[in-house]
């Protein structure tokens, strides 16, 4: 899941953040700075992983509850599908926004030009998860075991780094290829 879609959609959602995360720090590599991105993505999310599967645990869900849940996240990675698709209006309603203060600090951290900016913000990709990250929190949730919830999101993560780091890293040679030409129409 994490190599198919997860990739690309997560990407869709977070491209922007690692684009901002690399762009004009010169003083050291994209690919340094997309691997530290990715990293903490990495570490963030099997954090995460830990405490839905000790969630689940605490539920105590049983396999019926299991099933539903997973039907459940079939069915919202498919109304997210539809909404990506653009099928029709009613599938707007199906994206779940993260909270405005992870926004505002994401924004806030962009501006940084900090050598651990592109860390924090890996790290904060988890306050904004992609619908197919969603679909595998749940399942995380219903796995019952801290470990394996570990396990689900660290698989899952990973999945979507080759990817996110092609893509991040071309995204970013882009923008700096182009903004020399901006500077000189400027002049």
């Amino acid at each position: 899941t994490g190599l198919t879609t997860g990739g690309l959609t997560c990407l869709a959602v977070q491209g922007g953040l690692l684009a901002s995360a690399v762009d004009q720090k010169e003083r050291i590599s994209t690919k340094v700075l997309v691997g530290t991105f990715l990293l903490t993505k990495l570490f963030a999310y099997t954090l995460l992983g830990v405490g839905l599967g000790s969630l689940g645990s605490v539920l105590t869900l049983s396999p019926a509850v299991q099933g539903w849940m997973q039907i459940t996240a079939g069915l919202y990675m498919l109304a997210t599908a539809a909404r990506l698709l653009d099928l029709h209006p009613i599938f707007r309603y199906t994206t779940l926004q993260p909270p405005k203060w992870a926004h505002r600090t994401a924004r806030k951290i962009t501006k940084n030009e900090s050598l651990f900016t592109p860390g924090i913000l890996g790290f904060m990709t988890v306050f904004i998860p992609c619908g197919v990250t969603q679909a595998m929190m749940v399942l995380a949730i219903s796995s019952g075991s801290p470990l394996t919830g570990a396990g689900i999101m660290f698989a899952f993560t990973l999945g979507t780094s080759p990817i996110f780091y092609a893509l991040g890293a071309s995204a970013v040679q882009l923008i700096q290829r182009i903004a020399p030409i901006a500077e000189a129409e400027d002049h």
